[in-house]
């Protein structure tokens, strides 16, 4: 009691006096038993009375010696007195932060020998870490790097066995991870994932490459554990009451494990070009120039496979095959997947900041494969049955409306909605799983590969399973080329002519279905009967539909020959700006950065304005164009096609480029032609009249910005009202106006290089493959086993 009543009778004005005088003689015992208590009232009063202190400074300037102290209590008291102080408010988190002598010693003290002050000092640096600027601070003096370090020693501790605690919020990726242990090896952890998770792309890429490797093998081993009892509701490790649960949640885990994965280096086992084109179009080159001037966007082309499957088709898709062949069913190499895969979330094509994506999708990573997103269930039936169209059908999907996100049990594939697919199979239902390439490292590259080949940022992969005398897809289009690669069994496609001129555009509404009211559409078709190894390329706008043909009565789990068939397929997305008129934009963009300008005035407007507003006016041109002109609207492959410098190959070899080079001229002829000013002004004045950006559709044009300079001809800040202006501007001054644009439009037609206009499509290009091998890679790393 006496003890007690000491302790309280000490004032907050006098405990730096104190702590000074104990300072000062700190060898002996009783000034440390003084230190101690002073350090202690000092706590107290900081977590009760969320204090004002009027002079924080003469505290907070002894707190680097004390948080150095070779006495452990002190040192550990100390730290704790930051981590409170960090929490009282967020000034005065603001003031230890900019103390750069106390975030050095709490950095030191987080890797002292004795474990209760490194504990003391996690907690602290946990506590400091809980503002933006606490963290930035504590980045400069590499802590994360040190987190990591420490964690490393104790991580076999934590990863034996763990648990998931589940939450009321969202799903299963918001349960909080438990560990048969506490204290520092799970503090460490916690800290650790704080700041990964707060770290930016240079910050990232300081983490030195072995630490990060050594730390993101345990991180995989804690999220294999945790996310089959996510997806499988099993238990790891008996009762839930001898475990502790951390503050890490399952998504924060799949995020830092993301983020340690997205080195563009990582997964870069692409299949080599060679590869891909001997076993899909031939032995040699000729074969791939000939599809690609014969077929490519044009008509379906059929490549048989050998005659006995993938067995003899070297390294391409000879995975699955041998998948296949080893485990004899397809339900339990199907159970493996779905077991294993989680959701990946979308991103958005013109997304080049991963961290963005990353912001954006928060706390949505690592939950279960969404219904509609990553998977569907679904037939197609009879609807209607005319001579004129043959048998159209409707799509069923089996967990119902796939609009209604607020049905959970059809929201979220888990266990339980497992087994049903497969039940749902058994009923003549497919299952398609969307975005292979993501989920299988094999797929990936061979993804990669192709994207390569034509020259594009990536390609989707989808996988099929389909039963016996059934129709999973019913008559439909798409908005991108496919290829058909059959791995197991049979199926008969149909493939009708394309009706529409245009091809269609990704990303853009899909209109009804071309010639469901043509009776020439549904005259005009080719079937391919498609076995093992066989691949059938599709063009973007070309309906198809396909069914398997056989049923030998056998179940689903006796064999791979029971009349099943599952296919890949593999699809060439051209985004916007790879199509001829995306390259358009880029040589307008690259050749207006190449001219310089004198300053004149014509009737007080300068020059130099009516040049930018000229060529904002032939941008919107060159998208009138592509609404109208279908060569516009063909996929641009360029980068698929280069000469060597030294060749001897015959001249017909060199088609391709020169095809290339003759389309070009075609465009920019088109250009110069058939851009008129009356019919872009007219566009932007209704535009502003609906109050719609006119320059929505090129968005993606901010992306040829250098070093984060936006490019001059397109303001991408601009509000409605500045459309205004740039409306009023060219009907104030229309005559002059309209000669600068026809001036700009004839310069930039007769003076454009070729040339130039690639090497700028090439950085575009690989600014786009750059973001997307890092999602890849980091969602590979989540479907890791």
């Amino acid at each position: 009691m006496a003890r007690k009543q000491w302790r309280n009778t000490i004032k907050l004005q006098n405990l730096y006096p104190l702590m000074l005088a104990a300072l000062s003689n700190i060898e002996s015992s009783s000034s440390l038993t003084l230190l101690k208590k002073c350090l202690k009232k000092l706590h107290l009063f900081l977590l009760t009375r969320n204090p004002q202190i009027s002079n924080p400074s003469s505290f907070f300037s002894i707190l680097p010696i004390l948080l150095r102290s070779k006495f452990p209590e002190i040192a550990s008291l100390s730290a704790k007195i930051v981590g409170a102080a960090c929490l009282s408010s967020f000034e005065m988190n603001e003031v230890i932060a900019s103390d750069t002598a106390i975030v050095e010693s709490l950095v030191a003290a987080l890797l002292c020998r004795k474990k209760w002050v490194s504990k003391a000092a996690c907690n602290a640096v946990l506590d400091l870490s809980t503002t933006p600027i606490g963290r930035q601070r504590l980045s400069e003096f590499s802590v994360v790097e040190k987190l990591m370090s420490e964690f490393l020693p104790v991580a076999d501790c934590l990863t034996r066995t763990v648990s998931l605690h589940s939450t009321e919020k969202g799903y299963g990726n918001h349960g909080r991870i438990g560990f048969v242990i506490d204290g520092l090896p799970a503090l460490l952890l916690d800290a650790s994932i704080t700041h990964i998770n707060s770290c930016d792309m240079e910050q990232l890429e300081m983490i030195p490459v072995k630490l990060s490797e050594t730390f993101l093998s345990h991180l995989k081993q804690l999220w294999v554990k945790a996310r089959n009892q996510m997806l499988w509701g099993s238990d790891a490790g008996g009762s839930q009451d001898r475990y502790y649960y951390s503050n890490v949640k399952l998504h924060d885990l799949a995020e830092s494990i993301f983020r340690l994965s997205i080195d563009p280096g990582q997964h870069s086992a692409t299949c080599s070009l060679e590869v891909i084109k001997r076993n899909i179009f031939g032995p040699t080159n000729s074969y791939f120039e000939h599809f690609v001037l014969n077929y490519w966007e044009d008509s379906p082309y059929l490549l048989r496979g050998p005659s006995n499957g993938f067995n003899d088709h070297g390294d391409f898709l000879s995975f699955f095959f041998e998948s296949l062949s080893s485990k004899g069913s397809i339900d339990s190499i199907l159970l493996s997947m779905l077991h294993t895969f989680i959701s990946c979330p979308p991103i958005l094509s013109d997304e080049l900041d991963i961290l963005s994506f990353l912001k954006e999708v928060e706390d949505g990573m690592g939950c279960p494969m969404v219904y509609g997103q990553d998977v569907r269930v679904l037939k197609a039936v009879d609807v209607t049955s005319d001579p004129r169209q043959g048998q159209l059908k409707r799509e069923v999907h089996f967990f119902g409306d796939t609009t209604d996100s607020s049905t959970n049990n059809s929201h979220f594939i888990d266990s339980c909605n497992i087994q049903k697919c497969m039940e749902a199979c058994k009923q003549g239902y497919t299952i398609a799983i969307r975005g292979m390439e993501f989920r299988s490292e094999k797929i990936a590259t061979i993804s990669d590969g192709l994207a390569v080949l034509f020259g594009q940022p990536s390609v989707g992969a989808n996988l099929y399973l389909t039963p016996p005398r059934s129709q999973g897809l019913a008559r439909h289009y798409d908005d991108h080329c496919v290829f058909v690669c059959q791995l197991l069994g049979v199926k008969l496609w149909t493939v009708f002519s394309r009706v529409a001129v245009l091809l269609p555009r990704l990303y853009e509404p899909l209109d009804k279905l071309p010639g469901a009211e043509d009776d020439s559409n549904a005259s005009q078709y080719k079937q391919f009967l498609l076995g093992e190894g066989d691949i059938l390329y599709i063009p973007r706008g070309c309906p198809h539909e396909a069914r398997t043909i056989t049923d030998d009565g056998g179940p689903l789990d006796n064999d791979c020959s029971t009349g099943y068939s599952l296919h890949l397929t593999l699809g060439i997305e051209v985004e916007p700006p790879f199509e001829w008129e995306g390259f358009a934009h880029v040589a307008l963009h690259c050749w207006n950065q190449n001219q310089q300008t004198t300053p004149t005035t014509i009737d007080g407007v300068s020059l130099d304005v009516l040049n930018v507003v000229s060529v904002n006016l032939l941008h919107i041109a060159i998208r009138l164009l592509g609404e109208r002109d279908p060569t516009f609207r063909k996929a641009c492959m360029v980068t698929a096609f280069s000469l060597p410098s030294n060749t001897t190959r015959k001249w017909w070899f060199h088609t391709p480029e020169l095809n290339h080079r003759t389309t070009f001229s075609y465009v920019i002829d088109t250009i110069d032609k058939e851009s008129k000013f009356s019919e872009v002004f007219k566009t932007i004045e209704a535009g502003v009249q609906k109050n719609e950006d006119p320059f929505r559709q090129m968005g993606w044009m901010q992306h040829l910005c250098q070093d984060g300079v936006i490019v001059k001809e397109l303001d991408w800040s601009r509000s409605s009202s500045k459309y205004k202006d740039f409306l009023l501007l060219c009907t104030g001054h229309r005559e002059e106006a309209e000669v600068a644009f026809t001036q700009v439009k004839c310069k930039f037609c007769r003076d454009i290089a070729y040339d130039d206009a690639c090497e700028n499509f090439m950085i575009l290009l690989e600014k786009y493959r750059k973001t997307r091998k890092q999602y890849m890679n980091g969602m590979l790393s989540l479907h890791c086993n």
